[in-house]
């Protein structure tokens, strides 16, 4: 399975801005700096790569700025707050759910 650079890059851009919107300081973050809080959220672009394939490679919108952006936003939040790295295939889930109900078919 190919995982798609835009992908992860959007990710990155979704995870970047849940960091600079946190509470907590750079410091405070539960990682080790900026880089290993990106990688943690970039890992998951796997998920998303099988994400695009269970929707047969058929997407009403733009998926990078539909569902990678938003879950890098999503799951960046939800490490940045404490939050198990096991809950990312359920947060894409409801991303992915939102986005195909809102986008014009």
């Amino acid at each position: 399975m190919a995982i798609d650079c835009l992908d992860a890059a959007y990710i990155a851009i979704g995870a970047k801005h849940a960091l600079d919107r946190s509470v907590r300081g750079y410091s405070d973050m539960p990682f080790e700096g900026e880089c290993s809080y990106v990688r943690a959220c970039i890992d998951q672009a796997p998920l998303l790569a099988r994400a695009w394939e269970g929707c047969n490679g058929a997407f009403p919108g733009v998926w990078c700025y539909e569902v990678a952006e938003p879950f890098g936003r999503a799951f960046g939040k939800h490490l940045l707050a404490g939050g198990a790295v096991d809950r990312a295939g359920s947060i894409l889930e409801g991303i992915v759910a939102s986005a195909l109900k809102e986008s014009p078919a």
